[in-house]
């Protein structure tokens, strides 16, 4: 490595860990965001359907097989 004063060797040091710290904000930030979401139990679909929450629903999010049914034929 070239010969560099002190100060500016401390100084690209210190560039690089700025560097290296926002990439790993940024690659958290972008795990977050596309990230996929639970799904989570719609009382309103049970209160349009007029069956009950568990009739879809073994522990929210999980689907039964019924619940398979309903979400794959697209109705919402």
């Amino acid at each position: 490595m070239k010969y560099l004063p002190s100060s500016d060797k401390l100084l690209a040091v210190t560039l690089a860990a700025v560097g290296t710290s926002a990439m790993a904000v940024l690659i958290a930030g972008l795990a977050f965001t596309v990230a996929p979401l639970p799904a989570h139990a719609n009382p309103a679909t049970a209160q349009k359907t007029g069956e009950p929450c568990a009739k879809c629903h073994t522990r929210p999010p999980a689907l039964t097989e019924y619940g398979q049914k309903y979400k794959s034929s697209g109705k919402k």
